[in-house]
């Protein structure tokens, strides 16, 4: 008889999203099983740029620190994106990213307590995984989902032990798809996915390579060699991607069609001559550790949940190019907006059609993300173009050589190379991109609102919108204690599976009416009075200019920091109206 293991959660994958699933459901205090069919945490790279959203997430479960140092931050990351005929060859171009450049640093700033960081994703799994361990999730590597099916109640699951080969069966009340693009839990239940067909592919090859001596003055993230007339012609070009400074790369070749390293092997001697050739200096010492093919998607899931009890997220839901860095984040991001409304299902303070928001929030997200990524990979190989990557040598040499001339020959094609990279100072740039995550869904109180949400003032992808509007993330503003030293961002105010409501002077009825509501249901309500005399001090004035309500309203959060709802002032019967509100958003109803 198989042995049969009985759980409330089951999550299949245990990468970014994954390991965030295991730990934002573990902060909530469920317990489930994690079963992931590699035989660890990842062993390469992969997705590296973390964004301050993401830090967010990550900092409500006190794993900032951790990222932070472990991750790569100052002149390293900032130096941001360089294209150059090799990594000491002439520079044709570069763009200051992550807080580079001043403009964007200061929106950095005015957005978010966090800030980006380069931190792999071999860095962050065995951060994720410890942390769910410890908060109620077992871990079971070497496991590959066989196959899974409904019962009458629940799924049951049946694993494979990839070493032993012993099959066990797990029936679960919730079943959870972080299982990457090939996953198991999409194949076994009716997903259907949007695919746009792409002809790009490419291959990672992580080698060790000691370049400190090479950086000064060129050190960035990311270092695209553009080189027409390069001996090895291996794709259609390459970037150097640093891992660890400066010793660890990853070397990212592009082509068409298939793995444009068909045939090649770590071993291969004419892999570390091409190379030395893009570093440009053949004294180098290469070790090749690896390659690891890939293919560039445009794939979103229609749905990200169906029945209220299985749910994609991450790479199971929405496949992309690596550009704007959006991979992990989302995964996390995914995981962060779906575990409380798990948990609040499961301990009563929520109706069931809580679950349907995850769709209905992260599905336009996620589509969204997808096609901005693929904009971005088109938009990098715009500037391959006007370097003359895709010509023959001898033509992409001249395309080059143009841009020294003083000729009308030579205004256009600095013209083309300009707009080219100006494009992608979009990426470079694209704090909006990650924090603009709008949300329209049951989990919203809208009724409230007379207008439309507020349009950012510029380009969406660059500027982040900061607003009380609700379904937009909590506006960051630095607080303190009158008496000062005690720092803290409204951000760590809400969270940590609570519901947040922060009001102003002659505002505290809605304090007391948060505190019975949150004694009559049992839901958690957090209220804090900003403002003189109140809990805390609006010191630089900041949340006065973001708040958009007069001093006795009031601005209810979510536990993931989003605004579920406002009242601009103080209203009648303020605990019956917050009870309505918390009703409606909750699915109580």
């Amino acid at each position: 008889m198989s042995t049969v293991v009985e759980t409330d959660y089951l999550i299949v994958g245990a990468g970014p999203s994954g390991g965030a699933m295991a730990c934002f459901l573990g902060q909530n205090g469920l317990k489930g099983i994690v079963i992931s069919r590699d035989r660890g945490t990842a062993d390469t790279p992969r997705a590296h740029l973390v964004n301050p959203f993401t830090f967010e997430c990550l900092r409500d479960i006190g794993l900032e620190d951790e990222g932070m140092r472990l991750g790569i931050t100052g002149k390293t990351l900032t130096g941001g994106l360089r294209w150059c005929r090799s990594m000491v060859g002439e520079e044709y171009g570069r763009t200051p990213a992550f807080g580079g450049q001043p403009e964007n640093g200061a929106d950095i700033k005015l957005a978010s307590p966090c800030e980006y960081a380069d931190f792999p994703q071999s860095y962050m799994e065995p951060v994720l995984v410890k942390y769910a361990t410890h908060h109620g999730f077992d871990f079971h590597f070497n496991t590959e989902l066989v196959d899974a099916k409904r019962r009458t109640t629940g799924f049951e699951c049946t694993v494979r032990g990839r070493t032993t080969k012993l099959e066990y069966t797990i029936h679960t009340k919730y079943l959870f798809a972080a299982d990457g693009a090939r996953s198991a839990v999409a194949r076994a239940f009716p997903f259907n996915f949007l695919t746009e067909p792409r002809d790009l592919s490419a291959c990672n090859i992580l080698i060790k390579a000691d370049l400190s001596h090479l950086m000064h003055s060129r050190e960035a993230d990311l270092h695209f060699i553009m080189k027409p007339d390069r001996k090895w012609q291996l794709g259609h070009g390459a970037c150097l991607r640093m891992v660890r400074p400066w010793h660890e790369w990853i070397v990212m070749v592009v082509g068409t069609g298939s793995n444009p390293l068909e045939g090649f092997t770590k071993d291969s001697p004419e892999l570390v001559e091409c190379i030395k050739e893009l570093i440009g200096d053949d004294t180098i010492d290469v070790e090749v550790l690896g390659l690891s093919p890939w293919s560039v998607r445009q794939t979103v899931a229609e749905k990200f949940s169906l029945d209220r009890d299985v749910f994609l997220a991450g790479d199971a839901a929405h496949r992309h190019p690596p550009a704007y860095g959006l991979g992990s984040n989302t995964c996390v991001q995914d995981a962060y907006n779906l575990a409380w409304k798990v948990a609040y299902v499961a301990k009563g303070y929520a109706g069931p059609a809580l679950l349907d928001s995850y769709n209905d929030e992260r599905q336009p997200v996620g589509a969204d993300l997808v096609i901005q990524a693929n904009q971005g990979v088109a938009d990098h190989l715009a500037v391959w173009e006007a370097l003359g990557m895709f010509e023959p040598p001898e033509a992409g040499m001249k395309i080059i050589n143009d841009l020294y001339e003083p000729t009308p020959v030579g205004v256009e094609r600095r013209q083309i190379l300009h707009k080219a990279l100006e494009r992608r100072r979009r990426e470079a740039e694209s704090i909006g991109l990650g924090m603009n995550q709008w949300y329209t869904s049951s989990a919203i109180y809208l009724d409230d609102e007379t207008t439309p949400r507020p349009t950012v003032n510029g380009d969406v992808i660059v500027k982040p919108l900061i607003t009380t509007y609700p379904g937009t993330r909590l506006p960051h503003a630095w607080l303190d204690i009158s008496t000062r030293r005690k720092e803290i961002s409204t951000i760590d105010l809400a969270g940590h599976g609570s519901f947040c409501l922060l009001y102003g002077p002659g505002g505290k009825a809605w304090k007391e009416a948060a505190t019975k509501i949150a004694a009559a249901t049992g839901v958690p309500i957090k209220a804090y009075g900003i403002g003189f005399g109140l809990d805390y001090i609006d010191l630089h004035r900041r949340w006065y200019e973001v708040r958009e309500i007069e001093d006795d309203g009031c601005v209810l959060v979510r536990p993931d920091r989003y605004v579920a709802w406002r009242a601009k002032q103080m209203v009648e019967g303020c605990e019956d109206k917050l009870l309505h509100v918390l009703n409606k958003v909750l699915s109580r109803n």
